[in-house]
């Protein structure tokens, strides 16, 4: 979505300001999601294992999201506020966002794959 906004749009500042706005959305999402899956894995009534392996899952899906809403993007902000968007710290965030991105969409596909294993209650 963001390489798509910066290639559209001339304004590499807006740009910015609306990818920023909808990761934070996608963070907010995230968060709900979470809540609502680990009210449901910890209500279940299905085996430990496989639901101690999924509550882990989530869990660190949520400390994915929690870092990103609530670090990783406000730091990007100041950075960009204080002129320094396309700075090397402004770029060393990004790639942490961008990895930790990654990694919270791998924990999904393990999420996903580990739900589908385990036969219906």
């Amino acid at each position: 979505m963001a390489p798509t906004l910066f290639a559209l749009l001339d304004d590499r500042r807006e740009a910015g300001r609306i990818a920023g706005f909808m990761f934070e959305r996608v963070n907010l999402l995230g968060l709900a999601c979470a809540a609502v899956l680990l009210t449901l894995l910890i209500a279940g009534g299905r085996g430990p294992a496989p639901r101690r392996r999924l509550l882990l899952v989530v869990a660190g899906m949520l400390g994915l999201t929690l870092a990103m809403q609530f670090w990783i993007q406000p730091t990007m902000h100041e950075l960009k506020l204080a002129g320094e968007a396309a700075g090397a710290r402004f770029s060393l965030w990004h790639r942490v966002s961008s990895a930790l991105y990654l990694l919270q969409s791998l924990l999904g596909v393990l999420l996903v794959l580990g739900a589908r294993r385990r036969p219906p209650c």
